[in-house]
């Protein structure tokens, strides 16, 4: 699995080497010292002492959306061989309770916590190049898209409905959409239409049938495999 970077942690007084990209940096830790490592930039840490390390790995494709969703296409995390983040551990910490927990509703509860983890990663460790590569959607084209899914959720969305909104060949679109938003254009439809489908059940006033039918789903069944298959819990546990 390609990854997007590592994020780690230092929970022990040692002093490691942390090498990155060829760089290397020495220094005394304390609780919450951070080091990010970008996906493709070999990172190695080497401690004279025991020391204790939380590691995070981020694939590409969901920080891809994330920031496709926030206007900030293409980010790209930024390496750091040293610094805090308080908010940034705190959630990390959480989403390993969470991963080493037995509760029943804890795949749900881990997917929040590492969407608010992504989240800031975005907003305080990447960067975004002042001008989009060659060939890449704009964040103005995605933002055209995203707004004609939402309109037409309970209507069949095809790839040459979307292709035709940033002026490409349905081939040439799904091709550089992937790349784009870390998904397919049909898995990102779904993907719209899940969060759709998941604001109503926790709003409460509509049945899941008609939800479904609002939402661009074959019918209930069909939309509860997806929150299962996503969230990891029944529908009835999103409220």
């Amino acid at each position: 699995m390609t990854k997007f970077g590592e994020i780690h942690w230092a929970e022990g007084d040692s002093g490691p080497s942390i090498v990155l990209g060829g760089q290397r940096l020495v220094h005394s830790t304390s609780l919450g010292a951070i080091a990010i490592c970008p996906a493709g930039q070999e990172c190695s840490v080497v401690a004279d002492a025991a020391a204790d390390a939380l590691i995070v790995v981020v694939k590409p494709s969901r920080l891809a959306l994330a920031a496709a969703e926030e206007s900030a296409v293409e980010a790209q995390l930024m390496e750091r061989l040293q610094g805090y983040d308080q908010e940034l551990l705190t959630i990390a910490q959480s989403l390993a309770r969470e991963r080493a927990s037995r509760h029943p509703e804890a795949p749900l509860l881990w997917n929040e916590m590492a969407d608010d983890f992504v989240g800031r990663l975005l907003s305080a460790h990447s960067s975004v190049p002042l001008r989009p590569a060659r060939g890449a959607l704009s964040a103005k084209t995605l933002r055209r898209i995203r707004d004609y899914v939402h309109e037409h959720l309970a209507e069949s969305i095809e790839v040459t409905d979307l292709a035709a909104l940033a002026g490409r060949s349905a081939f040439h679109f799904s091709r550089v959409f992937a790349r784009s938003v870390g998904m397919t254009p049909h898995r990102y439809v779904v993907h719209l239409r899940l969060q759709a489908a998941v604001r109503h059940v926790r709003d409460g006033r509509m049945s899941l049938a008609a939800i479904a039918a609002d939402t661009g789903f074959a019918d209930q069944s069909h939309l509860s495999r997806w929150i299962r298959r996503v969230h990891g819990v029944a529908p009835s546990k999103l409220a």
